[in-house]
């Protein structure tokens, strides 16, 4: 009988302890399932897409379409920060905001300011023989805006509007009229390089007039104005430009000819791709 007792003592241990391994598998399972995310979702094979030559040229370069200088007259009317007797020095920059050509048109816009920075002296005391003062410095911005006709000499820029769009119609047999439900387009968008300005180098002439100048006591000549009228003329030497792509013709070639065929779109029902069209055929 002991050892009848003593054997089912031993299972149930057995039994216990099996049975607290199965449950310490089953928590590291689900602790694993819950970190472990990651799965593919969705995998697809792509089938291959044809592509079609197109002769545009060999390189893509700025092209130099006009060169040429612009006169612009401006004037003004500057305030000082405070009264001033005599100005000692102005530094000037032209620094432009807009040039825009406007195809076809042979027109640019040009639009910019004059940044002076203007050393004056001021008034702080004066004895029976001199004035005393500090120098002070106004930074202002003269704006300018102006047009001109541009000559391109024969290198106009490159620019192609979009086509207007295209729709074929079928002839419904049992309505003996127009198909509704069922209509063809066609959609070609085309886009250009802009045109762009650099600017090659700037001249600035101008004059300073004081007409609202109070005189100073004692001294003959000298006077304080906060206020004055500047008169400038501004040259700048412009450039328009176009990235353009380019045949470098060989000038060894045998033929003697240095052609080289380019693509171009047209406004007619067909495909925009001159080479598949034609092996279409």
């Amino acid at each position: 009988m002991n050892n009848v007792s003593n054997d089912n003592k031993e299972r149930k241990i057995e039994s216990k302890s099996n049975a607290t391994v199965v449950s310490t598998e089953t928590h590291i399972s689900s602790d694993c399932h819950k970190d472990c995310d990651s799965a593919v979702l969705k995998s697809d094979t792509l089938p291959g897409a044809e592509n079609y030559p197109w002769f545009g040229g060999e390189y893509k370069i700025p092209k130099v379409l006009a060169e040429f200088i612009v006169q612009i007259d401006s004037e003004s009317k500057i305030r000082l920060n405070e009264p001033s007797y005599e100005i000692k020095r102005i530094e000037k920059q032209v620094f432009l905001t807009q040039c825009r050509y406007i195809p076809p048109t042979d027109k640019v816009f040009i639009e910019g300011y004059i940044r002076k920075n203007i050393e004056y002296a001021t008034k702080h005391c004066t004895s029976k023989t001199g004035i005393g003062g500090a120098i002070k410095d106004t930074t202002v911005h003269i704006p300018f805006k102006t047009y001109t006709k541009v000559n391109f000499c024969g290198n106009l820029p490159q620019v192609q509007p979009n086509y207007p769009p295209m729709v074929a119609r079928y002839f419904d047999q049992k309505r003996m009229g127009k198909n509704f439900r069922e209509a063809d387009r066609s959609d070609i968008e085309i886009f250009n390089e802009p045109v762009y300005c650099e600017l090659e180098w700037s001249a600035v002439f101008d004059a300073d007039i004081d007409n609202k100048g109070t005189p100073i006591d004692g001294f003959i000549n000298e006077e304080e104005f906060q206020e004055f009228t500047d008169k400038s003329v501004v040259y700048l030497c412009m450039k328009l430009l176009q990235k353009q792509q380019v045949c470098w013709f060989d000038p060894f070639d045998k033929d003697g000819k240095g052609e080289k065929q380019t693509s171009k779109l047209d406004s007619k029902w067909n495909l925009p791709i001159t080479e598949m069209r034609d092996s279409k055929k």
